[in-house]
């Protein structure tokens, strides 16, 4: 099947500079489709699945509601196998009470893409502040690398007058004008405009010339009573000013052009489409000094007057007294032009929508072979690349010549490092799907298709099948696929069979995550931090990552169509006749992962670690609590399994190596797999889980008469599952939180003798 073209999606009304700017690209971005939906809430289900997507965004276009825009994009983007997201509007503190809600959405765009592309500097450090705000700062970081700047383009408009000297000379006694451009809408500035033509009119040197000031452009929606405000504030400092409403394309080079002042006087703008459109009328605008207009000063020298904050009103003045000075000279060079900014965005949307990460320490005869095999792979959508990660071999591996490009990183040989390898190739990876292959494994043809494939359908850590066979660097036609094969082993077998391939998963399902033959969708990999580097040393580090992926609210599935052989046997096979060997290396890995993953599957039970399986945090009125209250609460959490209970700096904390004072770090709360809330003095007795259960959940504990669980009435207690929180955040829904009932804990008086309560709670 022939590939589809790229999809260029430009949601909104055909007005909107938005959408005027992505429907200027169009015609240069090549073969790309166009779709206009009026938004994305119009596309049919399915529209984008297995497409390479281009969408241009800003927040009001997505959905006829402000509620609606997350999950109208989630499911116009369902499937997709890469999309590059190119966003406008960067939420900036101006934007006031609707700044959160913003924050939240642009984080959220940009953490679920493969690639954004913004207008300016200054915009890549809105979104990185939007994102660190909303996400936290491993994902800001991950953005961020993926983040492109392409600046608005800047064409001569039809029809514009842009000779030098200008021919345009105020009329003697006729009025001068100052002018913005573009919609109406609060926070933009007109009201400092106005005020600056207001006083630039009471100048002696204009006394007697009629100044007035004028935009063109309508009101945005929602915004209809503007102009008259405006036009009221104007007429009380003493001068007119009207809006034109609605302009033409063809009539806007002659307004331009016969502005005596253009003016951008927003000083919180992002990127600004207006500044663009007086460029490419041959005008100079006055612009107030802000991050972004002092960085299009630098790009293009001599194309806007850069007025700092309270000297609006003198530029205005000595610009009507010198018109001259608003029009650009043959000296200032513009740019970029449409072609140019669309060859730009192209060129990041075009990349590949899968990678594959094959560590790599010395071993080139196998590498021939795994990249033969990649080479020859079938079915994947929207492209693929290779990245070799050398972890530390003595020479730099050769790459034989495929047609799939292939990249090769290198880290210091400090030992047996396969996360960071693995970290580090997928630090240059541009796919949406990370798929994961050690060196020492090579792919069948569907391999890589076949995981794409699971993990386009949602936020997904998915593994392979990996069998055995002696493989030995052969790449030849005839010795493809291995006839000889070696023991698989059958606990995986037996584990598969057991959860329907994954999509029966509990918190025991990490234990079936083979990280040899894996994928795992960018946005859950950049959210869980990747691997965990400090795991050195043979194993644990993909049981450990996919504790923490299924803690995230990722889905586990287990693709067996997507087989790879691995050369050699298992680790079994091969310490076959060294048990005291194949013990050693057992017994390490558990012990490193038991600081890591509490369940008592790798735990064991009675010990305690510093990370804790449940968190129970205290909250600030605990301060006021009695010195009793405080040890019976703690005391009553403790007795409930594998927790770690956190108070805040003020409170007096008892001696405990499970207390601890202020917030509990988010390292911590990743890969524990509950948290209890405690508002009140109250001791709780019981938790909707057994102590150390296999499998943790909001319900009831086995045998428990809890017909009000949910009830939160009587209760100061409540518990979120970190499983739930993360499932909700993929789905754009708020977190689900149990209130413990009233009989579940006990309040605890100001004068309680702890001695006593023990006596009655032995």
């Amino acid at each position: 099947m022939a590939p589809l073209t790229l999809a260029h999606l430009v949601p909104g009304p055909a007005e909107h500079g938005v959408v005027r700017h992505g429907v200027t690209l169009h015609p240069h971005l090549g073969d790309a489709e166009l779709l206009r939906p009026g938004t994305l809430e119009d596309l049919p289900e399915g529209a984008l699945a297995g497409r390479t997507v281009l969408a241009q965004v800003t927040d009001r276009l997505l959905a006829r509601q402000p509620a609606g825009a997350l999950p109208a994009w989630r499911r116009a983007c369902a499937g997709a196998a890469r999309v590059t997201v190119v966003l406008h509007d960067l939420p900036q503190a101006s934007d006031g009470r609707w700044r959160a809600d913003r924050v939240r959405l642009y984080a959220a765009l940009a953490a679920g893409t493969d690639a954004v592309v913004v207008a300016s500097e200054h915009e890549r450090l809105l979104l990185r502040a939007a994102v660190r705000h909303a996400r936290g700062g491993l994902v800001a970081d991950a953005v961020d690398r993926r983040t492109h700047v392409v600046p608005l383009p800047v064409d001569p408009l039809p029809g514009a007058v842009t000779p030098d000297p200008p021919p345009v000379e105020p009329r003697a006694g006729g009025p001068r004008s100052v002018v913005t451009l573009g919609y109406l809408y609060p926070g933009k500035g007109l009201e400092q405009v106005i005020d600056a033509t207001a006083a630039a009119a009471r100048e002696p040197a204009l006394r007697h010339v009629p100044v007035v000031g004028r935009n063109l452009g309508r009101a945005s929606r929602g915004h209809e009573d503007l102009p008259d405000l405006l036009a009221d504030r104007a007429r009380r400092a003493g001068v007119s000013w009207s809006t034109t409403g609605w302009v033409a394309d063809e009539a806007l080079p002659g307004l331009l052009a016969a502005a005596t002042v253009p003016v951008a006087g927003h000083q919180h703008v992002s990127a600004s489409g207006s500044i663009a459109t007086w460029l490419a009328a041959g005008r100079r605008p006055l612009v107030l000094r802000s991050r972004y207009t002092s960085e299009l000063a630098h790009r293009l020298p001599g194309a806007v007057q850069l007025v700092e904050p309270g000297g609006l009103a003198r530029a205005v003045t000595t610009a009507l007294l010198d018109p001259d000075l608003t029009w650009l000279g043959g000296g200032v060079t513009l740019g970029p032009s449409s072609p140019e900014a669309a060859r730009a965005v192209r060129e990041v949307a075009d990349r590949p929508a899968c990678t594959v990460v094959v560590p790599y320490y010395r071993d080139q005869p196998m590498l021939d072979l795994v990249l033969a095999r990649l080479d020859a792979q079938r079915g994947v959508l929207g492209g693929l690349e290779v990245v070799v990660a050398d972890d530390g071999s003595p020479t730099e591996p050769v790459l034989r010549p495929v047609r799939l490009p292939v990249t090769v990183v290198r880290q210091p040989d400090l030992g047996f490092r396969l996360a960071a390898a693995r970290n580090l190739g997928a630090s240059r990876a541009q796919g949406r799907v990370i798929v994961f292959l050690d060196g020492d494994t090579a792919p069948e043809d569907d391999y890589v298709a076949t995981l794409q494939r699971a993990c386009l359908e949602g936020p997904t850590l998915a593994v392979g099948r990996r069998r055995h066979a002696r493989l030995g660097g052969a790449g030849t036609d005839q010795d493809w696929p291995p006839s000889a094969c070696l023991t698989e082993p059958g606990w995986l077998r037996e584990g598969y069979a057991a959860t329907r391939d994954l999509r029966d998963a509990d918190d025991t399902s990490f234990r079936y995550v083979i990280g040899a033959v894996s994928a795992i969708s960018r946005d859950v990999f950049e959210a869980v931090g990747g691997y965990d580097e400090t795991l050195t040393g043979y194993g644990g580090e993909d049981w450990d990552l996919a504790w923490r992926a299924w803690l995230a609210g990722a889905r586990l599935r287990h693709e067996p169509a997507a087989l790879a052989w691995h050369d050699g046997p298992d680790l079994a096979g091969r310490h076959e006749g060294d048990a005291a060997g194949l013990a050693r290396l057992k017994n390490a890995e558990t012990a490193a992962l038991a600081e890591r993953i509490p369940h008592p599957l790798v735990r064991g039970r009675g010990w305690h670690h510093t990370q804790p399986d449940v968190v129970a945090v205290l909250g600030p009125g605990c301060a006021s609590w009695s010195p009793g209250q405080l040890v019976v609460v703690v005391e009553a959490l403790l007795r409930l399994g594998d927790l770690g209970v956190w108070v805040p700096h003020p409170a007096p904390v008892p001696p405990d190596p499970r207390v601890h004072r202020g917030d509990p770090p988010g390292r911590v709360l990743a890969r524990c797999r509950a948290v209890v809330e405690v508002t009140r003095p109250e001791a709780v007795l019981r938790l909707p889980w057994p102590p150390g259960p296999a499998h943790l959940t909001l319900g009831a504990p086995p045998g428990a008469d809890l017909d009000d669980a949910g009830d939160s009435r009587d209760s100061g207690v409540r518990v979120r599952s970190t499983r739930r929180e993360g499932e909700a955040r993929w789905e754009g829904v708020p977190a689900p939180t149990l209130g413990l009932p009233g009989r579940w804990v006990e309040p605890v008086p100001a004068d309680v003798v702890v001695e006593h309560w023990r006596q009655r709670h032995p």
